[in-house]
């Protein structure tokens, strides 16, 4: 390596300090002009950001003190303090509900589709089933309602219509598997 080759290199580390040097004076400069907004800036992102969390814990407290009370209420179906808890949670409050069979009382469409669910499969006859099916409002439970209808059918001897239905339950589901079983060994008790 020659003197020319050291020359070079230093003059190119130089002109690299330089503008290193050129960018934190820039970026002093900056600082500088835009001081109060960027204290501003970063003290309002701060304060969205503990506030944030403060709503989060209050939030989960909430959840925590209104299933305790779902769990009271279940164990101790008179304790009036925690009724009061969980009526203020809509979606506990209808769960209760449908735990004690109150199924007149409930709004929420998942739950009016448990609801719905349940009175199907208590009547456990094709017309209760296939009107379940039919709903377009129902989107839940469709699987165990099929296997059900795929029973009566078979039991009844239309292997033709519980294999229609088979082929409607989903490939993931558990009882598509079940509905293999029946449809081979064709066992109904």
């Amino acid at each position: 390596m020659g003197i020319k080759d050291e020359i070079k290199k230093d003059t190119e580390e130089l002109k690299q300090d330089e503008e290193l040097l050129v960018k934190v004076f820039k970026l002093e400069k900056f600082i500088k002009k835009y001081k109060k907004p960027l204290i501003a800036g970063a003290v309002v992102l701060a304060v969205i950001f503990i506030g944030y969390k403060i709503n989060n814990y209050i939030q989960t407290q909430k959840l925590v003190k209104a299933n305790n009370a779902l769990d009271r209420l279940l164990t101790n179906p008179d304790d009036k303090e925690a009724l009061e808890i969980v009526k203020k949670d809509k979606k506990l409050y209808e769960l209760y509900l449908l735990n004690q069979g109150k199924y007149n009382e409930i709004k929420s469409k998942d739950l009016e589709a448990i609801k719905a669910y349940e009175l199907a499969m208590k009547k456990g006859t094709k017309e209760a089933l296939e009107n379940y099916l039919l709903n377009p409002d129902y989107k839940i439970l469709k699987n165990p309602v099929r296997f059900a209808l795929m029973r009566i059918y078979i039991k009844e001897g239309n292997r033709k219509k519980a294999e229609n239905i088979f082929n409607d339950i989903d490939p993931n589901s558990k009882f598509k598997q079940l509905g293999v079983y029946l449809l081979h060994y064709g066992i109904v008790k």
